[in-house]
């Protein structure tokens, strides 16, 4: 049970959606309608928001385990317990290291990495809350692709586009996107 989708990042032109395993008999939309905890998915958004901010890509970032006491003491742990040195954002992101993200969204700002998202196409509920920058908001397939479909296409977004024309039966056109006639 899952759902698959692609798209153009410059166009948007929806070129796969795969919604289930069969219509017919499971009437459920994994792309639009199915919404999971994103996880690591989530954290190119964090770093987006970084370098936004003229955060240096190079900088060393600890990897450190730390408790966060101003946030219900939140000590976010990195999954393969390994703890020590440092990372710029390219090897955090690489190695999708939990402590650099979550050391990442502390220095920007939970509001930021949310109104980030917002900017790339998360329409979802995103919890004002630090541990989004470990994924744990749940989002849509359709919305992270939207997302991400902005890092392949020089940081803009490109909404989705499923219907380019339709026409009748005889080939007269009934509706044409004019924006498509320009691309």
């Amino acid at each position: 049970q899952t759902g698959m989708m692609s798209v153009e990042p410059q166009t948007g032109y929806v070129r796969t959606w795969v919604g289930g395993i069969n219509q017919r008999y499971f009437q459920y939309d994994h792309v639009y309608r199915g919404k999971r905890q994103v996880g690591s998915t989530f954290k190119p958004i964090v770093y987006a928001t970084a370098i936004e901010q003229g955060m240096d890509p190079c900088a060393y970032i600890p990897n450190k385990k730390v408790t966060y006491e101003s946030y219900d003491n939140w000590t976010p742990g990195n999954s393969d317990g390994e703890y020590g040195g440092y990372y710029t954002m390219k090897g955090g992101l690489t190695h999708s290291v939990n402590t650099v993200a979550a050391n990442l969204i502390m220095q920007t700002g939970v509001q930021p990495v949310i109104d980030e998202a917002r900017k790339m196409g998360v329409t979802s509920k995103l919890p004002a809350v630090t541990s989004i920058a470990l994924g744990t908001a749940s989002i849509s397939l359709l919305e992270m692709v939207t997302a991400y479909s902005c890092f392949a296409n020089r940081g803009l977004r490109a909404d989705p586009k499923y219907i380019v024309r339709i026409e009748s039966q005889k080939g007269d056109t009934l509706y044409e996107d004019k924006a498509a006639k320009k691309t």
